[in-house]
């Protein structure tokens, strides 16, 4: 008997790799992981065999881009296909001037929500950096925004003042704030869901019921922390915006 047909799809952020195996069918879901850099991520695929097709997004460094696909052509002969923003896709529409100044991260977690949503929709990454993008009814992108996430804006209070936390691990919550720690910490948490709570508010007025998906390293701390009946933790968006890109690059097969 032939070996299985298997897809693997690649998340590769800046700060760590995500990777699913899934069925050549993609009913089911075989294998998932998390790596915090690409030898491990090399050593833990050594574990596999040959997927059938590779697929991969990447906001990381180029280098490391062309480095795992070097390793993937060597070890199993096959290139990885890379998704890249387009204009139009999976209902989709990118208003930017210059559709590849739009990290890919975003682009692929807009695809995958807009598939869910087949309407309005905010699409939420919480990572090293915190996105947030809406999609109106039609799937146009009306804009976003790009700010530092919990950890990055914690390390910027610690790096350019006197701040010194001392808590090694501390989840952030929105309470206010009984220690230095806790001020910082839950600080950060508390302007991220202000402004996701006031883009949502704004929509709501103007007649829009948007659905609201989190994904993202930090997305759980925003989904205990608001209570929303639209609100959806998916932690798959990306790896599944990846699906519906690659499909429209070619890779129907």
């Amino acid at each position: 008997m032939g070996q299985k047909a298997v897809i693997l799809e690649l998340d590769v952020g800046n700060s760590r790799i995500k990777w699913r195996r899934m069925s050549a069918d993609r009913s089911e879901t075989l294998s998932r992981g998390i790596n915090l850099d690409e030898d491990e991520f090399f050593v833990e695929q050594g574990n596999y065999g040959v997927p059938s097709r590779f697929l991969m997004g990447s906001v990381a460094d180029k280098r490391l881009t062309k480095r795992i696909s070097k390793w993937s052509e060597t070890q199993w002969s096959i290139s990885p296909l890379e998704a890249q923003v387009r204009r139009v896709c999976g209902g989709v529409k990118i208003n930017y001037a210059d559709v590849t100044r739009l990290g890919v991260d975003r682009w692929l977690a807009m695809l995958g929500a807009f598939e869910r949503s087949k309407g309005p929709c905010i699409v939420i990454d919480s990572g090293t950096a915190f996105t947030l993008d809406i999609l109106n009814e039609d799937g146009m992108h009306l804009g976003g925004y790009i700010l530092p996430g919990l950890w990055l804006m914690k390390e910027s209070l610690t790096c350019k003042t006197g701040i010194r936390l001392e808590a090694k691990t501390l989840e952030p919550c929105l309470d206010l704030g009984n220690s230095t720690d806790e001020a910082v910490v839950n600080g950060g948490l508390a302007a991220l869901v202000a402004l996701i709570e006031k883009k949502m508010e704004e929509l709501s007025k103007s007649g829009c019921d948007p659905k609201v998906y989190l994904t993202g390293g930090d997305a759980d701390f925003f989904v205990r922390q608001m209570d929303f009946p639209a609100l959806e933790l998916d932690m798959d968006l990306v790896l599944d915006g990846l699906r519906i890109a690659c499909v429209a690059l070619g890779d129907s097969r």
